[in-house]
């Protein structure tokens, strides 16, 4: 007699069937020709506020690529820059900018951190993703073209019994916020997935507007590094959150910066934070070889725009 599958075993079986039709689907095509990637790359950052430096932000978009699974709603390519670190057993980190399309700062960030990682050998590999969200930035809204919030859509285990309910208790049903239908079925979050599952990541970074902290969804870190332009506050996560989605559910550490509305006078304080992210990733491995492990924060929802 067959031996019925346990909960478990449905969803690890869930899982794969989700990572391989990713990675199927990333094999079958991309839906459009972006044969000036490069030049659409340059226009689009410089629409930034901000100083740029004309021949790193050339070079940096001469690099960038866009996965065949990578395209917005509306048919926008979503494109990455790597920039591979010479140092042996090097770590890897994630950025995403403008998962929302209003936040426009954050691209700010993106821009900068490829000019500077085009210049320098990093200690870890990057990846950085400066617009997650084109139809978003395009349209100077919060949301995907599809009215989604991005940041409530990822596949968290408890999607399906919290996303719903909590955007209807904690935000009046804000459409700002708006979780989708389904868990995982915007193509900016699939986007994000395929990158999560290709890149796998050791830390993730997630830039954002207004809320002017830095939040950590990981271990304790105390006293957290010095930075003098944000305080280090938690705002906790939510279901379909990235946080949530990859700390609590996968232990792989997520720094949310929330920038202030108007940009510093110079870059420099993002060119520390950058340096502080190294630091960090090196704590978490230094945090790996220990033989024990605290246990992650637990944070109750909040309605923040986070």
């Amino acid at each position: 007699m067959k031996r019925p599958r346990d909960n478990g075993e449905v969803m690890t079986g869930y899982m794969k069937t989700f990572i391989f039709s990713l990675i199927f689907m990333s094999v079958v095509g991309a839906k459009a020709d972006f044969a000036n990637l490069s030049q659409d790359c340059v226009n689009d950052l410089k629409k930034f506020p901000g100083a740029w430096d004309d021949k790193l932000l050339k070079q940096a978009c001469e690099r960038v690529l866009v996965n065949s699974l990578c395209v917005s709603s509306e048919g926008r390519p979503i494109y990455h820059y790597d920039k591979v670190s010479s140092t042996p057993g090097a770590k890897k980190v994630l950025v995403f900018s403008l998962i929302h399309g209003d936040e426009t700062p954050a691209g700010t960030v993106g821009r900068y951190w490829m000019e500077r990682l085009e210049g320098i050998d990093p200690r870890n590999t990057w990846r950085v993703i400066p617009v997650l969200n084109p139809d978003g930035v395009k349209y100077k809204t919060r949301t995907n073209a599809n009215k989604i919030d991005i940041n409530r859509n990822f596949p968290t285990k408890d999607w399906s019994t919290g996303a719903i309910e909590n955007w209807k208790r904690t935000t009046k049903s804000n459409p700002r916020r708006f979780p989708g239908a389904e868990a995982g079925s915007e193509p900016e979050t699939k986007c994000a997935l395929y990158h999560l599952e290709d890149f796998q990541p050791d830390f993730i970074v997630s830039v954002h507007t207004p809320l002017k902290v830095l939040d950590f969804d990981g271990p304790k870190v105390s006293p957290p590094p010095k930075f003098d332009y944000l305080p280090w506050k938690s705002l906790g996560n939510y279901p379909g959150s990235l946080g949530r989605y990859m700390w609590l559910e996968r232990k792989t550490p997520v720094l949310t910066m929330e920038l202030k509305e108007n940009l510093p006078p110079n870059l420099a304080p993002f060119e520390r934070l950058q340096d502080i992210i190294g630091s960090l990733v090196k704590l978490e491995t230094e945090r790996d070889t220990r033989p024990t492990a605290s246990p992650p924060t637990s944070f109750l929802p909040v309605a923040l725009e986070h």
